[in-house]
């Protein structure tokens, strides 16, 4: 069930250790609707923040913007590795 009313991750994700739980946590497929449903959000909220920081000056934060976000160490390169991990939620369609 998706319960999180906030518009980023929270620093716990922002981590190296955090991001590579979340690729852990993909590699087992979903087993009902809305496990899967909320897998695809979070899908949605990681590759959002990590866009942030692309897309945002060095040492600059928007407003809004927290900034663990502003200051997170995960680039394009870990957008390209989770969603590598995208097969895993169509398996459940498959069935």
């Amino acid at each position: 069930m998706w319960t999180s009313q906030k518009a980023y991750l929270p620093l716990a994700f922002h981590t190296e250790l955090g991001f590579k739980k979340v690729i852990t946590s993909l590699c087992t497929p979903p087993t009902t609707g809305p496990h899967q449903v909320a897998m695809v959000l979070a899908l949605g909220l990681i590759i959002q923040d990590i866009m942030c920081v692309v897309e945002i000056e060095p040492d600059q934060c928007p407003p809004g913007l927290p900034e663990w976000v502003a200051s997170s160490a995960l680039t394009v390169q870990d957008v390209e590795a989770l969603l590598e991990m995208v097969p895993v939620l169509t398996r459940l369609n498959e069935r």
